[in-house]
């Protein structure tokens, strides 16, 4: 494992995303800002130590110049550049930067307990926010109502059940963190104490695609681990879909069939077709589709985006610009599989204390996770939902650069050096 650098630029850069991640729900200002705050913070990382960066050992750099080409396809080829323009550009503060921020913020293991924890923390706090909405009608952050009989918390919009979804996928590792000090029994109940109003929110929100991402999870864990468990885990994750969508109350066959996405996926289709190679141009789904004369059967004629991640990266870059952004996603998805599985399965056999791989994968599954509910979700450059998904993507890219570095023995020794640590400060 790489050394922590001298400069005080990597602790400072570590915190201020840890906030960032923390805080993510709190309101569109941290969300912005806090950004920005850690993208100083990195600039002045890669100043100091450059020869110690992720990004500079990183083997799968051209992915990355595959989504830059893919933006550059939806903006500079749009038929109305200036609006392209500024709907990709709200992410150039946030999630475009966010990959190359968190994949600094792994140099130990210790750091991605801490990520975890952070995640955990979100959810939690979120959870209560979405508690109190419904026994009170409103949000505590922010003062937001229900939106037609559906939880929203802070983010004033029912889409938070997509949010809390993503943000309980990586979360999850807290099972193995502390499971390393308490028995299963003990392990579990502590879970769910933490995350019962992370659940409840979800099943409040309503959302199909939340739930459908967190159950899917569990199928990507049970692709990377493999094992006697693996029909333990896959009924696990159909119970959770099952269980949520019952409760939410919109899983029926009639609810499905007569959902609004089947007209705005068409419509979708439609632009396509009118520009098959390189797409109508980014943000232009609602021009696009009123300009051919057609509306939705069920939404609103304002509305923005097909509520599918692969159309909407299809209708506003065509044919080449949608290629390049499945390179992206789908390489980065590949690129992590073929390196943590095996070091996973060496660490679950060891029967290792340490936990480094374990953690990693639910990073790396929570990027999946992202991708599976962007197949009912929003568009591609919806703001906050593609930065959480790029932080999850940069935490997991960072730990497998520097894990990489790192033999089980040494991941086994510092945890020992990481456990004595903590008992020693808790010791009177």
């Amino acid at each position: 494992m790489r050394e922590p650098a001298t400069a005080p630029w990597s602790n400072w850069l570590f915190w201020s995303f840890w906030i960032s991640l923390a805080s993510f729900p709190i309101g569109y200002g941290a969300r912005e800002v806090l950004p920005v705050v850690c993208f100083i913070f990195l600039l002045f990382y890669y100043r100091y130590n450059w020869q110690q960066s992720v990004l500079r050992r990183l083997d799968a750099k051209p992915l990355f110049y595959c989504l830059w080409g893919m933006i550059a396809i939806g903006v500079f080829f749009s038929e109305h550049i200036w609006v392209s323009v500024l709907h990709a550009g709200t992410g150039i503060n946030k999630g475009f930067i966010l990959p190359f921020i968190a994949m600094e913020c792994v140099r130990s293991e210790k750091d991605l307990r801490r990520l975890v924890w952070a995640c955990v923390l979100a959810c939690f706090w979120e959870g209560l926010d979405g508690l109190h909405q419904a026994l009170t009608g409103v949000d505590f952050i922010m003062g937001y109502a229900c939106n037609s009989g559906r939880l929203t918390g802070s983010l004033g919009d029912y889409t938070v059940g997509n949010y809390i979804a993503l943000a309980l996928i990586p979360a999850f590792a807290m099972w193995f963190i502390i499971r390393r000090a308490l028995s299963p029994l003990a392990t579990a109940l502590l879970c769910f104490a933490t995350l019962w109003p992370a659940f409840f929110l979800l099943i409040g929100a309503a959302s199909r695609s939340g739930a459908l991402a967190v159950a899917a999870s569990f199928g990507l864990w049970i692709l990377l681990r493999g094992g006697r468990a693996r029909w333990k885990l896959a009924g696990i994750s159909l119970a959770i879909l099952l269980g949520v969508l019952v409760l939410q109350g919109r899983a029926g066959i009639g609810a499905v069939e007569s959902d609004g996405r089947w007209s705005l996926w068409h419509l979708a289709w439609d632009v396509f077709t009118e520009h098959p190679w390189l797409g109508a141009g980014a943000g232009r789904y609602n021009e696009a589709f009123r300009s051919l004369g057609l509306a939705p059967e069920k939404d609103a004629i304002t509305i923005s985006h097909p509520h599918n991640l692969y159309l909407d990266m299809l209708y506003a870059h065509g044919i080449i610009g949608f290629a390049l952004g499945m390179i992206f996603l789908l390489g980065f998805i590949w690129w992590g599989y073929r390196r943590i599985r095996p070091r996973l399965l060496a660490e679950l056999e060891s029967r290792s204390p340490s936990i480094y791989w374990r953690m990693t994968a639910w990073f790396w599954i929570g990027f999946g996770g992202w991708l599976v509910n962007g197949i009912f979700g929003h568009d591609f450059y919806r703001i906050w939902w593609l930065a959480l998904a790029m932080s999850h993507l940069g935490i997991m890219i960072g730990a497998v650069v520097n894990g990489l570095d790192t033999s089980p023995e040494e991941f086994a020794e510092q945890t020992r050096h990481d456990d004595a640590s903590t008992v020693g400060a808790s010791a009177p």
